[in-house]
């Protein structure tokens, strides 16, 4: 059978060829009638394939008539192992045969094989050394070739179903329910379907696979294939959340994450695996759930080892180490589960395997025909992590490697892209246009005007928010507070569809005169500073229209002045919220958009002063205590970070708090780790004299 055929081959392997090569020299009778009988089949099978090698070899040297090869006056074999997807090639061969030639041969392997194959033309013998090669590889598949309809042992027609996404074995999972086998869940796949591990053992990593034959995998113009899985039928095999109780945790169960879903677009779907010609959905904000995508891809040439056993490696993901080992299953709907590369759903990254194999090829040179013959006498494959460029296990960057090394086009690579990108940015608005309609920003935000965005929420029109404009009420003076009778309020908003939840709607409100020529793009884009901008005093920041307009629930945190980064920073409801800040040149949110309110040119509202801090007493030791010495924990809201121990920060913590709605006092730390200015809402009544802290009372909520 084929697995003991395999252990005879390798033992025959390590005690005839030694890992290494090996020339032998037999007189013709010897090599034809004892060593590769399969010759002068060979020669006559093939004759019309590989016309390059049936042609006498002429004489080149220093005499007429003198031998220019080395051993092209004798017979030989050559047997040798190369490991890593080298394969059989004239390069391959080439360096075998150097190590091999006479002491006294005055040329190299490269010479040599130019001088057999190609008559002192280099050109014909690299082209007759691929013919040779690509001979022995399809007489190897002849004898060889695993079929693919043997695999899952159900017939072409389940094989399609089961790589769109239907088929028991993706809607299964392990369940209490109608098990045969007492203390063993039912749809346990690992018993259920054992031969998966058979022949992933016993063929998978010793014979060619066949190609499967369907849509999914016809025609694979990205040299690649990945699939993506949303769900896990599989419990206690440290992968996905399946898990024990059975039929709570495997009902609809996730696999291990490791992509974001951008979108589907059904179009790019066979038919027969969509079941519609067209449409297409777009996942915003992590809204796809977990999904899971691993790929391969292979070299443009027929001899690339990723080429030739792209069918063993295609097996391996999708049915042994995902299915088998991970139980991972499913579609993403409107798209086939596994495909080409280019009829997937559009994803940020995916994983990727790689096959590496040692393979034993054989070569007899008949001196007599002047023919060089090859075999490929021995394959053993392994599975593991591709290695890329700049790092491993990323589809992404393998292909990037096989671009490096010549094995996969530029163009190729450009389309690619556009299905596993990286991120997701922009990819909204280009399904839409290519689908032939236009992103209007405005219709899901009426009373606003867009003024600026970045990503998904292009295009924009920054004009608005130049100097001069009303829309921001720049005024002709430097003073913080109007000193006339002109409303400096009005409103922004941000919206960040992937911000965290406090942050993808964020209301600026302005209270005081921003200076004419004020660059307000820079401040919210760029560069978000302080310098007439504090918050509570010169603005508020409110999650929605209808509290900033009342002045309700402003925020109390705020931070500034890191170099490009811009609007918000790390301000927050009430304490430092990172991560929601975004940038033209640092990164940050990939997808924001900024709008200025319609109405902000007839807004009235007059200036704030900024407040008066005589309500407060005097200066105690020690943080806010409650009158009968108790922390309050309660209604406390950061307003800053940094050291507050001189008088100027001490006087603007004190402002800010007293802007504060509600607030019952003021609290400065200074000199340990949560260092800032701190405003409270509910009771307090003195300082309790612990070093590094400040208290203020406002007078008018003391508790006695």
């Amino acid at each position: 059978d084929g697995k003991n055929h395999q252990e005879r081959v390798k033992i025959r392997t390590r005690h005839i060829y030694h890992k290494k090569a090996k020339v032998m020299r037999f007189s013709l009778s010897v090599l034809s009638a004892a060593c590769l009988p399969w010759l002068a089949s060979a020669g006559q099978n093939h004759e019309e394939t590989l016309p390059l090698l049936n042609r006498d070899v002429k004489t080149f040297g220093a005499e007429p008539g003198t031998y220019a090869g080395c051993l092209e006056g004798e017979d030989f074999f050559l047997g040798y192992t190369v490991r890593k997807t080298r394969g059989c090639s004239f390069g391959v061969l080439a360096e075998y045969l150097t190590a091999e030639l006479p002491q006294d041969c005055p040329h190299d392997g490269t010479k040599e094989l130019i001088l057999l194959l190609g008559e002192g033309d280099e050109d014909v013998a690299r082209a007759a050394a691929v013919a040779m090669c690509t001979n022995a590889w399809h007489a190897y598949l002849a004898d060889n070739e695993y079929p693919w309809d043997q695999v899952s042992g159900y017939g072409p027609i389940w094989d399609k179903e089961y790589y769109d996404g239907n088929t028991h074995w993706n809607e299964e999972h392990q369940t209490e329910l109608d098990k045969l086998i007492q203390d063993e869940p039912a749809n346990h796949f690992r018993r259920e379907a054992p031969h998966i591990r058979e022949i992933f053992e016993a063929e998978a990593q010793g014979q060619a696979f066949g190609y499967p034959s369907m849509d999914n995998f016809e025609n694979c113009q990205l040299q690649s294939i990945m699939c993506c899985w949303v769900s896990d039928r599989q419990a206690n095999d440290n992968n996905g959340n399946c898990a024990t109780p059975y039929d709570e945790n495997c009902l609809d169960a996730d696999p291990g994450d490791n992509t974001d879903l951008c979108a589907v677009d059904m179009a790019r779907s066979t038919s027969s695996s969509a079941h519609v010609d067209g449409g297409f959905s777009w996942f915003n904000d992590n809204s796809e759930g977990p999904v899971h995508c691993h790929g391969l891809a292979w070299g443009a040439h027929e001899l690339d080892t990723y080429n030739r056993y792209k069918a063993n490696n295609l097996f391996f993901v999708s049915m042994y180490d995902h299915l088998y080992q991970r139980g991972y299953v499913r579609n993403v709907p409107g798209a086939p589960m596994c495909g080409c590369v280019e009829k997937m759903p559009i994803v940020s990254r995916s994983d990727c395997t790689q096959v590496d194999d040692d393979e034993t090829w054989v070569f007899v040179w008949n001196a007599g025909t002047k023919k060089m013959l090859a075999r490929l006498d021995y394959v053993e494959l392994d599975f593991n992590a591709c290695r890329g460029e700049g790092g491993n296990n990323d589809l992404n960057r393998f292909i990037n490697r096989l671009k490096t090394e010549g094995r996969y086009s530029e163009e190729m690579y450009t389309e690619f892209r556009k299905t596993v990108r990286g991120n997701c940015n922009g990819v909204f608005q280009e399904l839409l246009t290519e689908k032939g309609y236009t992103y209007n920003p405005q219709a899901a935000t009426p009373g606003w005007t867009q003024v600026y965005s970045k990503g998904l929420l292009a295009p924009y029109a920054d004009e608005l928010l130049k100097s001069p404009s009303t829309f921001t009420k720049q005024a002709d003076t430097n003073l913080r507070r109007l000193q006339n009778a002109d409303s400096p309020v009005f409103y922004i908003r941000r919206y960040c569809p992937k911000c965290t939840r406090s942050h993808r709607e964020i209301i600026y409100k302005r209270l005081t005169a921003f200076p004419e020529g004020y660059d307000f793009i820079d401040l919210f884009t760029n560069n978000w500073v302080d310098t007439n901008n504090i918050n509570l005093l010169d603005f508020t920041l409110h999650y929605n229209m209808e509290d900033a307009l009342a002045d309700a629930n402003p925020w109390s945190f705020c931070n500034y002045n890191e170099n490009l980064i811009g609007f918000p920073r790390d301000c927050g409801p009430s304490n430092f919220v990172g991560g929601q800040w975004n940038s033209i040149s640092r990164g940050g949110q990939p997808d924001i958009a900024y709008y200025v309110w319609n109405k902000n040119p007839t807004v009235t509202d007059p200036a704030r002063p900024y407040p008066s801090v005589d309500e407060f007493g005097d200066k105690q030791d020690g943080f806010c205590v409650k009158s009968g010495g108790g922390n309050q924990n309660s209604g406390v809201y950061r307003i800053s970070s940094g050291d507050v121990n001189t008088p100027e920060k001490e006087s603007l913590c004190l402002q800010q708090c007293a802007a504060f709605p509600g607030h019952t006092g003021c609290e400065a730390i200074f000199g340990q780790s949560n260092r800032g200015c701190y405003v409270h809402t509910q009771e307090v009544a003195r300082g309790n004299g612990r070093d590094n802290h400040s208290c203020w009372i406002n007078a008018d909520t003391t508790s006695t």
